[in-house]
């Protein structure tokens, strides 16, 4: 998040406005004295002088001038607002909200440089010139990225057990045999059966009989990895007590080539689908994508690619490290005695589709497959496709606060 400061220079230009007082005169010439009588005749009396003549009052001299006022003085320059503080750190994943979901983030250090760096103070009156903009926030290192999908390789068996000891002397153990070689896996009728409870709970496809080649449409086939449409599925309903349904699209090859310590085996699970309302026993070809789907009220979808949407057939996506596998794929549909399900905490080492399969086949009341065989082979990988970018589920326990996506409120 971008934060934006700002900085307000006030400039205050003052002008002292002097106010000019003047005192006008109050008195005005004095009267003269009255003349003195003479005095009588007396015999030998000298005359009486006259009363002296009264001085005038003094003119009032006028107020002094009031000064003018101080002329204002300019403004202080605007100095320059402070840089923006770098936002926080990108998370890896999408960010935004997409088709009603949203991606919470989790700020990390070194974030992003701030957006928008504060203006400059702006200068006085008659000042000098404008503030100088502030400076730009530092950039910030971008989140870390997903795993990305690896090359595939055949794990050979565990060796040999030591040799026991030579008959009658206490001969040293013989060496552990050399790792086999991997086996190549069942084909995809020979895969153990997935079906559980009620035999009626079955699905289809109307793009593919059982065990069939999926069509290209729905692979990543002569397409840039991993790009794909989802075919139509149909399937009866559930038992008794069937509340909502999800659909898990799996590898079986991968799944069988790996062992469940090796991160490969992450990648036998492509696609998830859950809370399908129990009214609903289909879903249409090509879908939308968006980790909630548009195509089913109430569902929420999600897989690595294709921002949470269908993640299709690719076993040979690499064409700079060539493959040749034609694995064996299941479209795998669950009857769930919940309308909602309570997503897991995520788990280092395994995949969201994969911990969701999990709950799902501890919690089904039944289950049913359908299968298809792709050895399709994408023209190549995009730049910036790997590592996957898409944030794994939040979880319903709320344990997870940041990092993840889930429905917008």
């Amino acid at each position: 998040m971008t934060r934006i400061s700002r900085v307000f220079v006030v400039v205050a230009v003052g002008g002292l406005l002097g106010s000019g007082c003047s005192s006008s005169g109050s008195n005005g010439g004095g009267s003269g004295g009255g003349a003195s009588t003479g005095g009588k005749s007396g015999s030998g009396g000298s005359p009486g002088t006259g009363g002296k003549s009264g001085s005038g009052g003094t003119t009032a001299s006028g107020g002094a001038t009031g000064s003018g006022g101080s002329t204002g003085s300019g403004g202080s320059t605007g100095s320059g607002g402070a840089g923006g503080n770098g936002g926080a750190g990108g998370t890896s994943g999408n960010g935004g909200a997409t088709s009603g979901e949203v991606v919470i983030p989790c700020p990390m250090p070194g974030g992003a440089g701030g957006g928008t760096t504060n203006a400059g103070g702006a200068g006085g009156v008659g000042g000098a010139s404008m503030g100088a903009g502030g400076g730009a926030g530092a950039a910030g290192a971008g989140g870390a990225g997903g795993r990305g999908l690896g090359g595939r390789g055949g794990g050979g068996a565990r060796g040999g057990a030591a040799g026991t000891t030579a008959a009658g002397g206490g001969g040293a153990g013989g060496a552990g045999g050399a790792a086999g070689a991997g086996g190549a896996p069942p084909s995809c009728q020979e895969f153990p059966p997935l079906a559980t409870g009620a035999s009626s709970f079955t699905v289809s496809s109307p793009a593919f009989a059982s065990c069939a080649p999926i069509p290209a449409d729905h692979t990543c086939d002569q397409k840039a990895f991993p790009q794909g449409t989802s075919p139509a599925l149909k399937w009866t309903a559930g038992p008794t007590g069937t509340m909502s349904y999800a659909v898990v699209l799996k590898d079986l090859s991968v799944i069988a080539r790996y062992p469940s310590s090796d991160a490969n085996y992450n990648k036998g699970f492509h696609y998830v689908m859950w809370d399908i309302p129990a009214s609903v026993t289909e879903l249409p070809a090509n879908m939308m994508n968006g980790f909630v789907s548009t195509d089913i009220a109430g569902a929420l979808q999600w897989s690595n690619f294709n921002d949470y949407g269908y993640f299709g057939p690719c076993p040979n996506y690499d064409p700079t490290m060539p493959t040749a596998y034609d694995d064996s794929y299941a479209f795998i549909v669950y009857a769930l005695p919940s309308a909602k399900t309570m997503i897991p905490a995520p788990q280092m080492g395994i995949s969201s589709v994969r911990l969701l399969d999990g709950l799902f086949q501890q919690n089904a009341l039944a289950t049913a497959e359908h299968r298809g065989t792709s050895s399709a082979a994408s023209t190549g990988i995009p730049a910036g496709t790997l590592p996957p970018k898409d944030a794994a589920p939040c979880p319903s326990d709320g344990s997870l606060m940041c990092g993840c996506v889930m429905r917008a409120k």
